[in-house]
């Protein structure tokens, strides 16, 4: 008797499906390498570029993947072809892997073309063109289930240094490797029994600890930001807003059949339980941070993969739904043909806040270099525009972060040392007297001319108490101290066109703002590396009574106050009634 594995009959069904999802994923690709070129960057896709110019283990928003990706394929092809070509790659062996994640009887590979095509996230983050971190976090996850696949029938030693290589590449494309690490040991927590899940554990640590002492060296700037500091007040309008990108960009026709299909799929063995928890765990992860604020549609592109999987097993047992889903599969291609159309060419008339996301941003960045010529150009609170500048005009470019925007990636590199002193265009986006107005695509922009530039954002400003209370009207001393955390000198008394002042910042979330200026300003000379200095200030607190959010930084008559500190809390209360 000949063994299954040697039946005739069996290896030409295994050669045609691997003939079929070969050729198919290799289509994905040339459509994604066509669409790389002729499509402008996203200016997220902009910020990684620079990432890639600034090659290190870490970033603020993200680990370095993304980063190391974009510099191999720019080293190739200099423009948007590059920047997106190994991401391109990635997701299509994300389309090959999936398919052969599905048990063989089931591979039906027109079925499968059909819900790939059919999901629009598959075109852009999950397997498509665009550098974005998402592309080999869903790639390298994508594997480590494949590889897991294996290593749950069988305990050998490859398997398990194999998946230790895996889950390092995950967390050094994502942080959101950690949700899937985390749903496959509490489906199956057994595996901690197994000697070699160590080896796992030891393999992956090893190799990830550059991205550690990386975060160790920026006081874990990154783990701050995404735990904390996106975090502001509930709003239920957030959860509903989540659970509608998530039906338009699973779908956009057959997103709620292809969420049905997968929740309501029962798992038939240990692989499947895992898929299910990260399916059903990263949907109710995001569903419970929105509560907190604006969950991006594509953080949930991981759990993209058991949603296909397990909607596919479904399948068998419901063929009405399996006609509806070919049905509505085959109405879903021609949008999200003319969806992939339209970021090569503008053919429809959206609105230019939607559209300029892919057009005319080189006609833009043109503009604005006919004034600027050869000098940086420094944006005000707004990380992607220099990142654009950058890429288009190939001219140095910064963004100086007010304490009402974030802090990102800029404010770690070295680029406001840089700046200092330097005859430079600041752009704002509102009117003002003082500024010059310039007319682009995008509208009007307003700008000045600064002949010696300076800014003060990489200083740190202590109050030193936990919270302010005070009359409105009293003048208060506050202890402060002034840290200059750099490896450089600042120096706060050098030449400059806008020279910079302490100020305290009362704000609350009716957006009403008051600003108190020290009554005196503390030493004004260089910082060395690594110094700190103590004072106590004075201020007279002109703001009304009322509950505030309160920061101090350095400001100046042009630019908004800097993120120099941290946030405290603070009640003002009305002046003493005079007898």
């Amino acid at each position: 008797m000949v063994p299954a594995s040697r039946d005739p009959k069996i290896m030409n069904n295994k050669l045609k499906e691997n003939r079929h999802i070969l050729i198919f994923s290799l289509i994905w690709l040339i459509a994604s390498l066509i669409q790389a070129y002729f499509t402008e960057l996203h200016e997220d896709e902009a910020y990684y570029w620079v990432f890639s110019e600034y090659l290190n283990w870490g970033y603020f928003d993200h680990p370095p993947m993304i980063a190391f990706l974009v510099k191999l394929g720019y080293l190739l092809f200099e423009n948007e072809l590059g920047v997106r070509l190994f991401p391109s790659l990635l997701g299509a062996g994300t389309i090959f892997i999936i398919y052969r994640l599905l048990p063989q009887g089931l591979r039906e590979i027109r079925l499968y073309i059909l819900v790939i095509s059919s999901i629009s996230l598959m075109h852009i983050n999950v397997a498509g063109f665009m550098a974005l971190p998402d592309i080999s976090l869903v790639f390298f996850t994508a594997l480590f289930f494949l590889v897991l696949k294996h290593y749950l029938a069988e305990d050998k030693l490859p398997q398990a240094l194999g998946l230790g290589l895996i889950v390092a590449l995950m967390m050094y494309s994502k942080y959101h490797a950690a949700l899937i690490l985390f749903f496959t040991l509490l489906a199956q927590r057994k595996l901690l029994l197994r000697r070699s899940f160590w080896i796992i554990v030891m393999v992956a640590t090893i190799l990830y600890l550059p991205h550690i002492f990386w975060q160790v060296k920026h006081d874990f700037v990154s783990f701050r930001y995404h735990l904390v500091d996106r975090n502001t007040a509930f709003r239920f309008g957030y959860i509903l807003e989540y659970i509608g990108n998530q039906v338009l960009v699973t779908g956009p026709l057959t997103g709620v059949l292809l969420l049905y299909l997968s929740f309501s799929r029962p798992a038939a063995d240990v692989f499947e339980k895992i898929l299910k928890f990260n399916l059903v765990g990263f949907f109710a992860f995001f569903l419970l941070s929105s509560g907190r604020g604006h969950v991006e549609p594509h953080w949930t592109a991981a759990a993209f993969i058991p949603m296909i999987i397990l909607s596919l097993l479904q399948l068998r047992k419901r063929p009405r739904l399996r006609k509806w889903l070919i049905i509505m599969g085959f109405a879903s291609i021609p949008l999200v043909v003319i969806m992939r159309l339209y970021l090569m060419v503008e053919i429809l008339p959206l609105p230019s806040r939607i559209s300029r996301d892919f057009h005319g941003k080189d006609t833009w960045i043109s503009q604005i270099q006919e004034v600027a010529g050869d000098r940086p150009v420094i944006f005000r609170s707004k990380f992607q525009y220099p990142s654009l500048y950058r890429f288009y005009a190939q001219k140095p470019a910064f963004t100086r972060n007010s304490m009402y925007y974030r802090r990102n990636q800029y404010d770690v590199w070295p680029m406001e040392k840089e700046m200092q002193g330097r005859d430079v265009m600041l752009i704002a986006y509102s009117y003002d007297p003082w500024k010059d107005s310039l007319k682009t695509v995008f509208g009007t922009l307003y700008y000045y001319n600064i002949e010696s530039y300076c800014s003060f954002n990489n200083l740190r400003v202590e109050i030193h108490t936990d919270r302010i209370d005070a009359a409105s009207g009293d003048t208060i001393t506050l202890p402060i101290s002034i840290w200059n955390p750099n490896d450089y000198s600042v120096c706060l008394d050098c030449p400059c066109d806008i020279p910079p002042y302490l100020e305290l910042a009362f704000f609350r979330d009716d957006g009403d703002r008051f600003y108190c200026r020290m009554v005196e300003e503390p030493d004004q000379s260089v910082y060395d590396p690594g110094e700190t200095r103590e004072f106590d200030v004075r201020v007279h607190i002109h703001a009304p009574a009322g509950n505030y959010r309160i920061r101090i930084g350095y400001t100046s008559e042009i630019l908004n106050q800097g993120i120099n500190s941290r946030v405290l809390n603070g009640v003002i209360t009305p002046p003493p009634l005079q007898p």
